[in-house]
């Protein structure tokens, strides 16, 4: 007969906190199986469209889930390597794209063309936030190689293990979801993608309106160490999206459901989620 998961539990309790098990000179393994475990749970894999899963997302989840005439934003589209994979799962979709760096947009907008996407994939020159505004908007040189895909808003302090500095900043203009989609007369959006390095959460607030009318029927954002200078925790997503939303880790070839919130959950390296809103009866 198995062991309920409760008895289960309650054995793995009466062995790990043991005082002995806490041993100084056990500290070194236990940091080990730590972070093997953490790595082996996708934490710190969501860098990489190819290999943290997002791939999967799209041809498993999005593509089956969106009709023939999907809105999809591409909120931080970077020089558009999300925008074009996104037109590879989804050729009938409408994409929008918003990319505030100048420089970078300029980039965006010559693949977008060179693609022959520009029918399918609309770009923007400005970001998203929680009001509409103008903001710094910083860029960064990793070991003093550019790296556009970490600007941010919310600027990067000296605590990362690479040498990640300052190398410029500009004045960008931010708007709001809600400002934007009723300008534009867009009453939903299908699938939305939030990749702007610790800035999630000011644009999801920016979407108050459509989050709360049930508009937007599928999330992605990223959990990153920038969310450690814009002061924002998992604890805030969990807030805002777990009740109208399930949330799930994405991870190679497949989601790890998130039941409920616990300190533990506060991992900041790059990670993937994907909140899909419930479904009412």
């Amino acid at each position: 007969m198995q062991p309920s998961q409760g008895a289960f539990t309650g054995l793995l309790k009466k062995i790990f906190f043991r005082e002995s098990i806490k041993h100084p000179r056990y500290q070194g393994l236990w940091s080990r199986l730590h972070t093997i475990a953490i790595f082996g749970m996708n934490y710190g894999g969501g860098g990489l469209i190819e290999s943290s899963g997002e791939t999967w997302v799209l041809s498993q989840v999005v593509a089956k889930a969106c009709g023939h005439s999907a809105v999809v934003f591409d909120v931080g589209a970077n020089v558009g390597d999300y925008s074009l994979c996104l037109r590879d799962f989804l050729p009938q979709a409408r994409i929008y794209a918003f990319e505030p760096a100048r420089s970078v947009y300029g980039q965006l907008t010559e693949r977008i063309s060179a693609a022959g996407a520009a029918d399918q994939i609309k770009p923007f020159n400005f970001g998203f936030s929680d009001s509409e505004k103008t903001v710094e908007f910083y860029s960064y040189a990793v070991e003093g190689n550019e790296a556009s895909v970490l600007s941010s808003i919310d600027q990067r302090l000296p605590t990362q293990v690479l040498d990640v500095q300052t190398e410029r900043s500009e004045q960008v203009e931010v708007r709001t979801i809600d400002r934007f989609c009723e300008a534009e007369g867009i009453e939903r959006i299908d699938f939305l993608k939030i990749d702007v390095e610790g800035h999630e959460l000011s644009v999801l607030r920016g979407a108050e309106r459509m989050l709360t009318s049930g508009a937007i029927s599928m999330i992605q954002f990223e959990f990153v160490p920038a969310n450690i200078y814009s002061r924002t925790y998992f604890y805030d997503f969990w807030s805002l999206l777990s009740g109208a939303y399930d949330i799930y880790r994405i991870v190679p070839k497949g989601l790890a459901p998130i039941s409920y919130y616990g300190e533990h959950n506060e991992i900041f390296l790059t990670t993937n989620y994907l909140a899909l809103r419930k479904q009412t009866s």
